[in-house]
């Protein structure tokens, strides 16, 4: 009879509850991270189109004082108060510029737009100069804007969120 000698105690084989344990809860980790990535992504992207937004808006306004020169007071008294009660119509904005292109038209729309484009928006234009020296329009956007709190989205249904000011100072 042949005599075997004893084999040394076997190690371990597999995985043991507690390692993979420990690697879900690593798992469940790495995929909350991304998804809370994805809701900053989400909220700054939409911060970023509002900017995009109030520039197109700006350079708009601007296009058309330049394109109108003579009524050029008529841009002038764009303020905050003027947007009080401006609603933007069912079929849009675009509807109330139809028909003869005047500057109050023209102002009509554009406030249409800025109400309508940016959250709780308004804007201002001050135009400042004479024909011997020119003249200087300063545009300003305001709105408000959900980046920064987690409470934001109630704050700006209401309009009391961050306001966030846009400005172009330009010649004419």
């Amino acid at each position: 009879m042949i005599r075997r000698p004893p084999s040394a105690p076997r190690g371990q084989a597999g995985f043991s509850l507690i390692e993979v344990l420990i690697a879900l809860l690593v798992l469940a980790l790495g995929l909350l991270g991304l998804a809370f990535l994805q809701v900053l992504n989400v909220r700054y992207t939409s911060s970023a189109e509002h900017r995009t937004m109030a520039t197109n808006l700006a350079t708009e306004v601007i296009d058309m004082m330049r394109s109108n020169p003579r009524h050029l007071v008529v841009y002038n008294r764009l303020d905050e108060a003027s947007f009080a009660g401006v609603t933007p119509p069912a079929g849009g904005c675009s509807k109330l510029g139809e028909g003869e292109a005047t500057a109050q038209k023209n102002i009509e729309r554009w406030r249409c737009d800025v109400v309508s484009q940016l959250p709780g928006g308004v804007g201002r234009v001050q135009v400042a100069g004479n024909d011997a020296i020119g003249y200087t329009a300063t545009v300003d956007l305001t709105w408000v804007d959900d980046v920064g709190r987690e409470d934001n989205a109630a704050e700006n249904a209401k309009g009391t969120g961050q306001k966030v000011t846009f400005q172009v100072v330009t010649l004419l």
